[in-house]
């Protein structure tokens, strides 16, 4: 009999270094990430993990965040006024405290597994760490256990899918580099959406670029483009603290800063994390007005192609959020989900009974698209190519 243990762990990098990069190989970034989140933190989150071990070597790692979820935060106007009363009389549905499984940044959540486990021992460290997951929900008297922004490439086990219940969230936006220069990539536009893109690159002369991995000397206002844009996002969930984001180009490979300054002005920046095979959006945060102005988010999406075209980088992994526009420029979208079970069996039977209601509603609310993005958003060619032409607002949210 396979002998396996399993330990919950009071932070969620409990493992050597070499051991989580072995349970999160490349292309991963999850491994880096983990320890620079415990070491920053994130505000409202106690950050843990569960790790499973064969003869004391680790096999299995679930990253877990413990939250309350105040549905009533992400709301505005009567909607607000409506859930916080229902929180006062019913907090564990509308206030529920949360213990979730996977990772607040980055492009989707993934549980970290030996790459050279057989199938048999991968089925009983999973039983066991999930079996473990229930009993720390107990113990924390957790409302619910959720399972955050997982898509195909998560590495769930098969059993979760039978036994939480599930909503969509957010879709991953990417876009393929299938093309060898800019020229290739507009042209690839309607004569009316080329001339929209062209008429918002005129201010680009106005705009100084610079990439950099050191960014001291602009910290202090990258920081405060970050939580300005944070509170404009009605679906940010806490806020990192200042450390992450001086750490982040020391802590994890590839990643980069894009700084745009408007008469020595910062006034947007992209956090990027830049491989071979692959470029990450990780947020990108603007002053607002002059954002607007200086059309920052088409100039920046653009840029980053450039660099990637460049650079020979096959894709581009533009994040979650802003799908609209991401799809008027060409972007296609993987699916992610969120599972969860509520303690009480009534509201999890009321949940698993009516997705599609919660779907819509969590929807309605702002927390994530009804429909995911699988081509841009089934609107026909010519209409995606007016709506491009007219106008590529920026977004809200932080990328």
């Amino acid at each position: 009999m396979e002998n396996l243990t399993c330990n919950c762990m009071p932070r969620s990098d409990g493992l050597p270094a070499a051991d989580l990069g072995r349970l999160f190989p490349e292309p991963s970034i999850t491994a880096s990430l983990l320890s620079l989140l415990q070491e920053s933190g994130i505000d409202g989150f106690t950050l843990r993990s569960i790790v499973v071990f064969k003869d004391d070597v680790p096999i299995l790692f679930l990253p877990l965040f413990e939250t309350r979820f105040d549905l009533s935060t992400f709301a505005q106007g009567w909607i607000k006024i409506t859930l916080k009363a229902a929180g006062r009389l019913i907090p564990s549905l509308f206030q529920p405290r949360i213990l979730g499984v996977g990772l607040l940044i980055g492009e989707w959540s993934e549980i970290g597994v030996d790459p050279q486990l057989d199938g048999g021992t991968l089925d009983a460290a999973c039983k066991m760490a999930f079996g473990a997951l229930q009993r720390l929900a107990a113990e924390l008297n957790s409302n619910i256990v959720a399972l955050y922004n997982f898509n195909h490439y998560g590495k769930l086990p098969g059993g979760v899918f039978k036994a939480f219940n599930r909503v969509q969230h957010q879709s991953c936006a990417r876009l393929p580099i299938n093309f060898n220069s800019m020229e290739e990539y507009l042209g690839r536009f309607s004569r009316a959406a080329r001339k929209g893109l062209r008429r918002k690159m005129r201010v680009s002369h106005e705009v100084r670029v610079i990439r950099s991995r050191i960014i001291s000397p602009f910290l202090d206002r990258i920081y405060k483009l970050y939580l300005e844009t944070v509170e404009r996002s009605p679906v940010a969930l806490g806020a990192h603290n200042r450390l992450f984001f001086e750490k982040i180009c020391e802590r994890v490979p590839g990643a980069e800063f894009t700084l745009y300054f408007v008469q020595e002005k910062l006034i947007a920046f992209n956090l990027l994390v830049v491989k071979q095979y692959a470029m990450m959006d990780i947020y990108f945060c603007m002053d607002y007005e002059l954002g607007r102005k200086y059309n920052m988010y088409v100039l920046s999406w653009l840029e980053n192609v450039r660099t990637c075209v460049e650079r020979k980088i096959p894709f581009y992994y533009t994040g979650q959020g802003a799908a609209k526009t991401k799809a008027h420029l060409g972007a296609t979208f993987i699916p992610s989900f969120i599972f969860f079970k509520h303690r009480q069996r009534v509201f999890d039977r009321l949940l698993a009974g009516q997705s599609a209601v919660t779907n819509k509603v969590l929807s309605r609310l702002k927390f994530w698209p009804a429909v995911s993005l699988a081509s841009p958003d089934g609107e026909d060619h010519d209409r995606q190519e007016q709506i491009l032409a007219r106008s590529l607002d920026p977004p809200a949210q932080a990328n």
